[in-house]
């Protein structure tokens, strides 16, 4: 399965957004709070049910608030599956919702069953197991206490239920470490070991403090004798007793087998073999093409008879394909007119700025025009300089009587500079009259050189320049009316002719634009008429005119419209037919199928029938796992029993005579011991022989100790060998594929993962170093793992066929190994789809942009 579409309805924070998954590698990026983790659980929830309200799972709910205007809670996924499109929609409903499989290619409505059968043996806690991990797992990995819990954890991870089998592996363990274990000596099995050792040392001491030693021997030897047969006596009756005991704990399993047999004697040999799985998938099969075929065949008898068109439905389409054209005719039409209307209006406000007709006047040539517009602004400029010049000859004329006066107040100001001198300096009256002098020489020369500067031409001069200037005036003046003349302009005052020719050039474009629109007029109203023409042929109406335009319309595309829906019930007719014909051919090849495998007809009592059959199988099973175990040994013996209560009895026989025996054990240690302690007189022989008795207690006691440690420890390594055959059967195929992925991620810096004898995991580097995995840095571990995470992926890719989810998994990873894992990654998407999600820059830059969803932008 590939998934092309997300779309989400509403779903926490995500309310009707759509995300194309164009690439098979495929990055969602975002940071804190951008939505990943809401994204990756409602593709978990759109394929095996929304979370319940209950405990923890409530959180996992995403129900969108509704403050939000979510258009509903859901969404849909679309996916690729055997080469065809589905839409896998789920909605609020009971039990993790209400589901709708659709095929895109024909939009047929599938059973939901059908999720079922695409998901496979896969449900949402083995999908995250399998094809989903995140940062938490190898944090998980890399927490492992030794090497052993590595290895375990690497082996079994493609083991069903191998936490269950985990824990009771450890369980087992720890019962057997309240036992004993090599660095403590507080145990029960320890405590016993070493007390028995003290009770040997003491026994020891006490013989040898015994004087006599040949008389204590000759007694011993005696009692020894009568006690050994007295003991092999015992040993007989236990090992009866334990063959009874044996009988007594088989007989369950005895019964059972007995009770199995009775109830799978009236079922068939023949039904204990076959294959009910795929009788049941037939079955289902043959059943649902059976209801697709009625509801086909429903469909059929639903559609509504063709009629027959009155009217040619070429010429009816040719009809509607004008319509557009016409309508926009009536458009254009009314336009012109208002158009014409416009430009008249605007004939007519020129026209009433004169009293003449302006369509018999003609406005200047061009080349005219610009000399006209030249000869007015010289004879501006012209008039400008003469009215300068008459200004500058009337100045001229008032400063010739200023200049006497002005000699006259020189000599005046003079004297009375001397005076001020002569007032602030005592001067000689020889000085005063040379300074006199000098002051008034330099006020005539001071005041013959401001009027030198003041000269203007003289009055002759002005009045020449004058004279010219009105001269070329009146040239300008008879040249511009010589231009009137010839324009018929000088019908109205000189000033106005630059307004009357922009007047005169805009009321020639009026009336050129005007006569333009009257044949654009006349165009459309002939192309009205031949429209009107050609439909009074096929549909003919009243009146031709704009307003009768819009009945035919509404007319002609009703009538297409019926045309369409007689076609589109034909073609459905067809693919109705079609799909039935491809149905019942599905269907005769399902039931040879069904036929081939023996199985009874598909009634009403199929059902029970199968779940009689099934329970039938799992009986034979379990009478077969009975069969094959090691009490089958005993049944022999058992035949010749009638029941329980019998052999319970002759327990009870038997133990009462063992009780006989080891009074009798007991009476003769007694002897013995009071003909030691006669003998001797130190220690009683009753004490020596009561040590040798405790001994023998302790020993058996330090026995079924033992027996129980090695019980546990064997149960606990059964399961570790049972965990490892369970992964073991794809191992190889694992490992190939392992090796490939640690070499490309660690860029060729390890070569080779393998398994021992022992099943200890060991990596060989580029020059041949052969290392633990508990040698390995945390980087370098995370890396073992997710290749061989990624092998498992692929080896389970032939039976579970879903996208891969990774979440923001390579934390630890260094540029060069980042880049190696995206490279290793690219490939794998190739054959099985990767969504992967990350809120790290790093894998933003790192990946194509084609390859990125950028939800922080949403």
């Amino acid at each position: 399965m590939k998934i092309n579409k997300i779309e989400i309805y509403g779903f926490g924070k995500w309310n009707n957004v759509i995300f194309d998954l164009k690439q098979d590698l495929q990055v969602f990026y975002g940071l804190n709070e951008a939505g990943k983790s809401t994204l990756r659980q409602f593709i978990y929830s759109i394929l095996f049910g929304f979370a319940g309200g209950r405990g923890n799972h409530k959180y996992l709910q995403y129900v969108p608030k509704k403050a939000q205007g979510a258009a509903g809670y859901g969404g849909n996924l679309v996916v690729e599956y055997q080469g065809k499109t589905y839409q896998i929609e789920r909605i609020k409903g009971k039990n993790g919702g209400k589901v709708n499989v659709k095929n895109m290619d024909d939009g047929l409505e599938m059973n939901p069953e059908f999720l079922t059968e695409m998901l496979g043996p896969i449900d949402q806690n083995a999908y995250e197991r399998l094809l989903g991990f995140n940062q938490s797992d190898l944090d998980d990995f890399n927490d492992l206490g030794n090497r052993d819990d590595l290895r375990r954890h690497i082996l079994r991870m493609g083991a069903v239920g191998s936490d269950e089998w985990i824990k009771l592996e450890n369980d087992l363990k720890k019962e057997a470490d309240k036992l004993h274990t090599a660095s403590s000596r507080k145990r029960d099995l320890d405590l016993k070991i070493k007390q028995y050792k003290e009770a040997v040392d003491q026994l020891q001491a006490d013989k040898a403090k015994l004087p006599d030693y040949q008389v204590t021997k000759d007694l011993e030897e005696a009692s020894q004798q009568k006690l050994q047969q007295v003991r092999s006596e015992i040993a007989k009756l236990n090992t009866k007793i334990t063959e009874t005991n044996n009988l007594i704990n088989t007989w369950p399993t005895y019964s059972e087998t007995l009770d199995l047999k009775q109830k799978l004697q009236d079922i068939p040999e023949a039904y204990l073999n076959l294959d009910l799985n795929q009788l049941e998938v037939l079955a289902n099969q043959i059943r649902e093409n059976q209801n697709e075929l009625r509801n086909l065949q429903s469909q059929l008898e639903d559609l509504p008879n063709e009629k027959n068109n009155v009217i040619d439905i070429t010429k009816l389409d040719e009809l509607q394909s004008k319509l557009p054209e016409v309508k926009l005719n009536y458009g254009q039409l009314e336009d012109l007119k208002h158009r014409f209307n416009r430009l008249n209006q605007q004939l007519e406000e020129i026209q009433a700025q004169y009293q003449v007709d302006l369509g018999n006047l003609k406005p200047m040539p061009e080349g005219q025009f610009v000399e006209l517009k030249d000869l007015l602004l010289k004879q501006k400029r012209k008039n400008a300089d003469i009215n300068q010049l008459k200004t500058q000859m009337l100045e001229t004329t008032g400063s010739r009587s200023t200049h006497t006066n002005s000699n006259s107040n020189v000599v005046i100001g003079a004297a009375a500079v001397l005076v001020v001198i002569d007032f602030l300096i005592p001067l000689n009256w020889l000085f005063k009259l040379i300074l006199l002098a000098i002051i008034i020489g330099g006020g005539y020369g001071l005041i013959h050189a401001k009027s030198a500067d003041n000269v203007t031409p003289n009055e002759e001069n002005l009045e020449d320049v004058l004279k010219r200037d009105e001269t070329e005036a009146e040239q300008i003046k008879t040249a511009i009316k010589q231009i009137g003349d010839k324009t018929s302009f000088n019908a109205f005052p000189v000033e106005d002719w630059v307004a009357l020719q922009s007047n005169l050039l805009n009321y020639q474009h009026l009336v050129n634009e005007m006569s333009e629109l009257k044949g654009h007029l006349t165009q459309i109203e002939e192309q009205l008429g031949t429209f009107w023409e050609f439909s009074d042929g096929i549909l003919p109406v009243d009146e031709h005119r704009k307003e009768a335009l819009q009945t035919l319309i509404d007319q002609v595309n009703g009538m297409v419209e019926q045309d369409r829906k007689q076609q589109s019930i034909s073609q459905q007719r067809q693919l109705l037919n079609k799909n039935v014909a491809e149905r019942r051919t599905e269907l005769d090849k399902l039931r040879i199928q069904f036929k081939q495998l023996n199985g009874p007809e598909i009634n009403a009592d199929f059902d029970d029938w199968l779940k009689q059959v099934r329970t039938a199988q799992h009986l034979n099973l379990r009478l077969n796992t009975l069969l094959e175990s090691n009490q089958v040994k005993f049944f022999d013996q058992l035949q010749q029993y009638a029941d329980l209560t019998k052999l319970q009895q002759l327990q009870n026989e038997q133990e009462q005579k063992l009780a006989e025996f080891k009074q009798a054990e007991q009476d003769i240690l007694d002897q013995r011991a009071n003909q030691l302690g006669e003998l001797t007189g130190l220690k009683s022989s009753v004490d020596i022989l009561a040590e040798q008795q405790l001994l023998s207690e302790q020993e058996t006691e330090i026995k079924d100790l033992v027996s129980e440690w090695l019980t546990l420890q064997l149960g606990a390594e059964w399961v570790d060998q049972t965990l490892g055959v369970a992964t073991k059967g794809r191992l190889p195929v694992i490992l190939d594929k392992a090796n490939e992925y640690f070499r490309q991620i660690t860029n060729q810096r390890y070569q080779k993962i393998e398994f021992d004898k022992d099943d200890m995991i060991n990596v060989t580097d580029e020059t041949g170093n052969v290392f633990e995995i508990g040698e390995l840095s945390k980087g370098t571990m995370e890396q073992l793992y997710i290749s061989i995470r990624f092998a498992f992926m692929q080896a389970f890719a032939d039976t579970v066929r879903l996208p891969i989810i990774i979440d923001d998994a390579f934390v630890a990873f260094d540029d060069v190994r980042l880049r190696q894992a995206f490279s290793l990654l690219n490939k794998i998407a190739e054959q099985t789809q990767v969504i992967y999600f990350s809120a790290k820059k790093e894998v933003y830059d790192l990946i194509d942009d084609q390859k990125i969803i950028n939800l922080n932008e949403k």
